[in-house]
């Protein structure tokens, strides 16, 4: 957390040696320091967007970002050079809840994503096309660490993992929130096959 380093003389020092002002600025000077050093054992850094905050570039333009908390950052990390995985919470987060429904599990942090949400943006958005290069991918992610059991996963997976496939392989806006419920539908049995119990709720 930012304010853990408020009160220290060494972070007050190094700010003051190496002209640093803010939180973002010592966490930028010392992943700077760790990328560099992981440059020169020939391992690339693959980090959270946050990585690249701070005055000094953080872990610099070779690293591989991956966008959590909205479009926007990442679309403004590849405009400064980096490669960016898109995962925004409110649409790739599947450890948020399907719904508001007080009996759907999951948490409810950045929203709830509905099977439908998870295609209800491009990870190369109208406008932005100059970044498509920049792209390396999407990606949703799974936070288990209140999952106590495999169903629980299950159903917070199958069917979103349907929409971010679409938005993985198909050109943007192929595949609306209508046609991926019918699709699920047809992989329901497929889940079933597979052991998985798929959410079924709204």
């Amino acid at each position: 957390p930012h304010g853990a380093w408020g009160g220290s003389p060494a972070v007050a020092a190094l700010k003051a040696r190496e002209g640093l002002r803010t939180s973002d600025d010592v966490q930028g000077w010392m992943l700077a320091k760790l990328a560099s050093a992981l440059g020169a054992a020939g391992v690339r850094v693959a980090a959270w967007e946050e990585a690249a905050k701070g005055c000094q570039g953080g872990v610099g333009n070779g690293a591989l970002l991956f966008s959590w908390t909205g479009q926007g950052p990442g679309i403004a990390a590849a405009r400064r050079g980096h490669d960016v995985v898109m995962c925004p919470a409110r649409h790739a987060y599947f450890d948020l809840a399907h719904s508001d429904d007080p009996d759907d599990w999951g948490a409810a942090w950045a929203g709830f994503v509905p099977l439908e949400k998870t295609v209800a943006w491009d990870p190369v958005p109208e406008g932005a096309e100059d970044i498509s290069p920049r792209i390396a991918g999407v990606e949703a992610c799974f936070w288990g660490e209140f999952t106590t059991e495999d169903a629980q996963a299950e159903g917070m997976i199958a069917p979103r993992i349907l929409g971010i496939a679409t938005k993985a392989w198909e050109p943007a806006g192929r595949t609306d929130g209508a046609a991926l419920r019918a699709l699920a539908g047809v992989y329901g049995p497929l889940f079933d096959r597979i052991g998985w119990r798929s959410y079924r709720g709204a």
